[in-house]
């Protein structure tokens, strides 16, 4: 049940790429709205992840996983009848928090009621149901954009012919995996609360810290994201990165020398060990979201099939990326029986970024005249690799964390994954527009100006063929991008030491 609610939550922030078209046909949208609509989510998700371990610190785990739960579901029914652009991004970003607080406290309730030899074991569910959430996103909002049902929208005129799919879906599901969850830790210690009175609370707390890691965190996540649409060279975009940046630096700085209650372990800010697992965290989800959009958009456009039948043609990818996780949990599961290290976590880190960089590497290949066993072997490669990096880097972090910095740390782990995961979105959108600028023939206007899952509609012929092959170019500089991030990914990585490990 955990596992069904994580993959809900994280199903739900990619599912508008694909169908987010037809949301802004309905709405008449603007182009800034458009933006914000993909963003909201996002934005929330990652902002509040500072506060989710500390308060669940404070109101015990349970309370604040069922909370989230409940707040995600009531998104989603506000996302469902939606009559405006406004309550649409609105209702987003109240989903985004519930979101971001479910994958949080999922993750941390089976770090702690699952002992450390087994902990790779049980993870392996919730590694596989993040990586195949990031693939269904995509293609769920393709099949309901397919037959014109817009999943968050409820037209006045047909209310009961339109209510949305996923409303049908998230609300049901939630509940059952509630109960569920309910009986299941019923009677279980699990980050039972301080009883801290709210009084303490107040005169402890890391309000600043807080409000630098939320400042900070949402200018790089709105800019990254209107980058795409407004440039890279425009002051705005600019001036929100570099301030971005900075103030999560002072707050990092101001994290380490606070004297009230932290709302991040002092090892996430000055332990080698625990910033290069952070890094290769952040570069993982940073080209594994780039690979997921841009493969089936490569699927969509360059091979012109439709959403439905481009995931299928991306099932080596999803289906590589979630089978790796098994062997590995168990590979690593035996070897920490064996000698208790984190050799076998790092053998697979080290093996996983070498296979994905080889995998990017040779998807540069991948064009408009590519065979069928090429299109399905070299992103198969890929997806073996980003699995098998799903949950060793979190094992090796909760490592270098004692039993009281569990939940805090695990909120510093998914800032930085939710972080990489937008930028890689943004940077790869920011590339593909720029370099598909370049090469579009004179007078075909920009990639705005075209739909890129109709290429096949464009005549004569020779131009249609001449504008497949731009697009197959620019998607291989997105290629081209991650596999050095993911060799300096691997490099970096050979530097993890021996760290005193904390048992939970």
């Amino acid at each position: 049940s955990a596992a069904i609610t994580l993959f809900l939550a994280t199903t739900d922030a990619t599912i508008v790429s694909t169908i987010l078209p037809t949301i802004s046909s309905d709405l008449n949208a603007s182009q800034l709205e458009y933006t914000w609509v993909g963003v909201a989510y996002m934005l929330t998700q990652t902002a509040f992840q500072p506060l989710y371990g500390k308060i669940s610190d404070l109101l015990g785990r349970k309370t604040v996983l069922y909370s989230s739960m409940v707040v995600f579901v009531t998104g989603s029914i506000l996302c469902g009848g939606s009559q405006s652009m406004l309550w649409l991004i609105i209702a987003r970003a109240l989903a985004g928090i519930g979101g971001g607080g479910i994958v949080s406290l999922v993750w941390t309730i089976t770090s702690e009621i699952v002992e450390e030899r087994s902990r790779a074991k049980w993870s392996q569910a919730l590694s596989i149901t993040w990586s195949c959430s990031a693939i269904a996103g995509p293609l769920l909002g393709g099949a309901f954009s397919n037959v014109h049902v817009s999943p968050h929208i409820i037209p006045r005129d047909r209310p009961l012919e339109w209510i949305p799919p996923l409303v049908y879906l998230n609300l049901p599901v939630c509940l059952v995996a509630l109960v569920v969850l309910l009986l299941a830790l019923r009677g279980v210690d699990v980050g039972v609360s301080r009883q801290t009175s709210w009084h303490t609370f107040a005169h402890t707390f890391d309000f600043l810290g807080l409000s630098l890691f939320m400042c900070g965190s949402s200018c790089i996540i709105i800019g990254f994201s209107f980058s795409g649409s407004l440039g890279w060279d425009n002051p705005g975009t600019l001036i929100l990165i570099i301030s971005g940046v900075a103030v999560l630096i002072l707050g990092g700085c101001y994290e380490v020398r606070t004297k009230r209650d932290a709302l991040f372990p002092r090892t996430a800010f000055v332990d080698r060990t625990t910033i290069i697992i952070l890094a290769i965290n952040f570069l993982h989800n940073l080209c594994f979201n780039a690979g997921t959009f841009y493969l089936a958009l490569y699927f969509q456009s360059v091979e012109s099939l439709k959403p439905v039948i481009a995931g299928l043609h991306m099932l080596p990818y999803s289906l590589g990326s979630s089978v790796a996780s098994l062997p590995v949990a168990w590979y690593i599961s035996w070897q920490q029986k064996r000698t208790g290290g984190i050799s076998a976590q790092k053998l697979m880190i080290s093996t996983g970024l070498c296979l994905a960089a080889l995998g990017f590497g040779l998807m540069i290949t991948l064009n408009d005249l590519s065979s069928r066993i090429i299109q399905s072997v070299f992103p198969l490669l890929c997806g073996l690799g980003l699995g098998m990096l799903f949950h060793a880097p979190y094992q090796i972090f909760t490592k270098t964390l004692r039993p009281k910095e569990l939940a805090s740390g695990t909120s510093a782990f998914f800032l930085v994954r939710f972080t990489g995961a937008t930028v890689g979105l943004s940077v790869a959108g920011a590339v593909f527009n720029s370099r598909l600028s370049q090469l579009l023939p004179n007078g075909i206007g920009s990639p705005s100006d075209f739909n890129l899952n109709q290429l096949n509609l464009i005549t004569p012929l020779a131009l249609q063929l001449e504008v497949v092959h731009a697009v197959s170019v620019s998607i291989q500089t997105i290629w081209a991008i991650c596999c050095p991030c993911l060799g300096v990914a691997f490099l970096v990585g050979s530097f993890t030491n021996a760290f005193a490990s904390y048992s939970i």
